[in-house]
């Protein structure tokens, strides 16, 4: 019998982890399976063989997200881990699911000094959360940036100028299990 199980349980995930190493850094103990390891979004975060993993995610100086990813044991053949129940399937699931915009961000109106806010409703299938972006066009739509720290369904502008007019924003969805991407419709502000 192996020190650790073949199989997602919290009992085989309190096995992996034993002895490992303690720093600053909150590690979550995963069980990866066949299928899972096969997925993209696992790959990107260096889960991409089957078995026990000790996982941590970070931000760099720069604001990108990077992943620690170390094997702690391969497991050949395991269960197949179809019901994603535990805890550690809201990090590494079968199923990244998709992305759904209900309502789209209108073009919108504003007097001047006053801010507005533009909204999105998105609905999701398969695992993880919805993410938002929100982005910027000051080009009649030839380049979009994102906007910083506009990141919920729901972006206020700041207090608007006449130079606003013609602006336009829209927002990226996303899911933190890797659903594919959603970009919105494009909203136009006017300020009068």
């Amino acid at each position: 019998m192996s020190l650790y199980g073949r199989t997602d349980s919290n009992a085989n995930k309190a096995k992996a982890d034993i002895g490992l190493a303690t720093d600053s850094q909150t590690k979550t103990i995963l069980y990866i399976d066949e299928t899972e390891a096969q997925l993209a979004q696992n790959k990107n975060r260096g889960l991409n063989a089957p078995g026990w993993w000790s996982y941590f995610s970070y931000n760099d100086s720069s604001g990108n997200t990077r992943h620690k990813a170390e094997q702690l044991v391969f497991v050949a053949g395991g269960e197949a881990n179809a019901q994603e129940t535990q805890s550690d399937d809201t990090i590494a699931s079968d199923s990244a699911g998709a992305i759904t915009i209900g309502t789209q961000p209108a073009s919108a109106s504003v007097e001047a000094t006053n801010t507005q806010a533009f909204t999105v409703a998105a609905t999701k299938t398969g695992g993880g959360s919805l993410t938002y972006q929100w982005q910027l066009s000051t080009d009649g739509g030839a380049n979009f940036t994102d906007i910083s720290e506009a990141t919920s369904a729901t972006f206020t502008t700041a207090a608007t100028a006449a130079g606003d007019t013609g602006n336009q924003y829209r927002v990226k969805v996303n899911t933190t299990k890797g659903a594919p991407e959603v970009v919105s419709a494009v909203a136009t502000l006017t300020v009068t």
